[in-house]
């Protein structure tokens, strides 16, 4: 056993790649086992309704953690110097915090209007801590891109699992208590805050070199430099939030927050093993992809490499839970979560081909397809809530819904993967005829 151990130690230590990933698939892991393992109470504590009003506050905080920082964040991983990436931190957090107060005073004034708009009362208590959580979310992944730039991969492994603890555990206390009006939102921002606990102090002692070169001057001209990023990454992730978020808006107006509940616990669930694939494997792909076109190295091999990866460990989930997903829903989490198995089953063809496209989803971003990227990506995600609009005005029944969402949008979904590959091997033929030219 000593030796496999130190086989597999060796192996990593040659394999930069395979090291990077493993470090942030056991933080990405085990930060989506709690939630997985949370589930097992957490589905005996609270109904489907109290789920509901949980997916619905994270949807919006989703939402509105896009304009928050203007899609800046995805501009630190571009910049050779250093001090230009600080410079965009600083920018992106700014913002953030600027967007974060407007909503809490919105949300402050207007409770009442908002809760109706939303068609859930249950949420009105909850509103105005929407503001402090975009803020928390928002940071979170400006930090964590910031640190997946320089490589710290053990920092955001650490951020993901605290968050992921702390979120369970006081989702748990409250469960045991009684205090289930909420939800899980109580839990959800302790998560977050812990998550910020941990990233903001290390990057002031990781960047105290940096601040006493900050200029208001270079902040201003990065802004400028990557503005193609609000101007066409920004649409493009909000017409993507739109249909996240849109869903739960449209389940709750054409059925009710208890088919939202069971579809959100069909997700959570889900995205244990899902969060482990794509969130890991995606950050290393970006930051390996970004590196290797600023060098003008081959890309392709990469771009299979992942694909490869996700599929042989996604593939045999997909098929179980599209055989028996009610039957496995019902037996670990109570007789209640069958309809949410159904669910899963029914929706398994389109998240497993869309769980092989995320982590290579930042690759037209990488190659400079902002633009481009931005008009597919918001004819997929009109494609998505037209569909589901479409069907749920034809149909009262959610399942027979998400029966036909499940297997027409894998087909959208496969185009993506076909453009990327497209892209790829255009960018590989322009750098061998360049290093052909020498």
């Amino acid at each position: 056993m000593t030796n496999i151990i130190k086989f597999i130690q060796h192996y990593l230590e040659q394999n930069n790649y395979l090291k990077n990933v493993f470090i942030l698939m056991f933080g990405s892991g085990l930060s989506q086992l709690i939630p997985l393992l949370a589930s097992l109470i957490l589905g005996r504590l609270y109904t489907s309704e109290e789920f509901g009003v949980f997916i619905l506050f994270s949807s919006l905080v989703s939402f509105l953690a896009v304009p928050a920082t203007l899609r800046y964040e995805v501009a630190i991983m571009i910049p050779k110097k250093n001090n230009d990436a600080f410079h965009l931190v600083l920018l992106a957090l700014a913002i953030s915090f600027i967007s974060s107060s407007i909503l809490f005073i919105i949300t402050l004034i207007y409770p009442i209007s908002l809760s109706e708009l939303l068609s859930s009362p249950n949420i009105r208590p909850w509103l105005i801590y929407l503001g402090t959580s975009v803020f928390l979310i928002s940071s979170i992944q400006i930090l964590s891109v910031w640190f997946n730039r320089r490589k710290h991969y053990k920092t955001i492994s650490t951020m993901m699992i605290t968050q992921s603890g702390g979120s369970a555990t006081v989702n748990i206390i409250d469960g045991f208590m009684g205090k289930t009006s909420g939800g899980l939102i109580p839990g959800s921002l302790a998560g977050q805050l812990l998550a910020s606990g941990i990233l903001f102090p290390k990057f002031v002692r990781q960047t105290k070199r940096l601040f006493p070169f900050f200029s208001w001057q270079q902040l201003k001209r990065n802004a400028i430099t990557y503005s193609e990023y609000p101007k066409y990454n920004f649409p493009h992730r909000m017409v993507d939030m739109i249909s996240i978020t849109g869903l739960p808006l449209l389940i709750t107006y054409f059925f009710s927050e208890a088919v939202l509940g069971s579809y959100g616990f069909m997700l959570r669930v889900l995205k244990a093993p899902l969060g482990i694939l794509s969130s890991s494997l995606g950050q290393v792909y970006f930051q390996q992809i970004s590196d290797s076109v600023v060098s003008k190295k081959t890309i392709l091999p990469l771009f299979k490499k992942t694909l490869f990866h996700v599929g042989l460990l996604a593939l045999p989930f997909f098929i179980i839970i599209l055989f028996w997903g009610p039957d496995i829903f019902a037996f670990i989490f109570g007789p209640r979560w069958y309809i949410a198995g159904t669910y899963a089953q029914y929706l398994s063809p389109w998240l497993f081909v869309s769980t092989l496209s995320s982590p290579v989803s930042q690759t037209p971003l990488s190659l400079g397809y902002v633009k481009l990227n931005m008009w597919i990506g918001i004819a997929n995600n009109l494609l998505l809530i037209s569909l589901f609009f479409g069907f749920s005005y034809l149909y009262a029944e959610a399942e027979t819904v998400f029966k036909f969402m499940g297997y027409i949008l894998p087909f959208s979904y496969l185009f993506l993967l076909y453009w990327y590959y497209h892209i790829i091997k255009k960018y590989e033929h322009t750098i061998k005829n360049k290093q052909g030219l020498r």
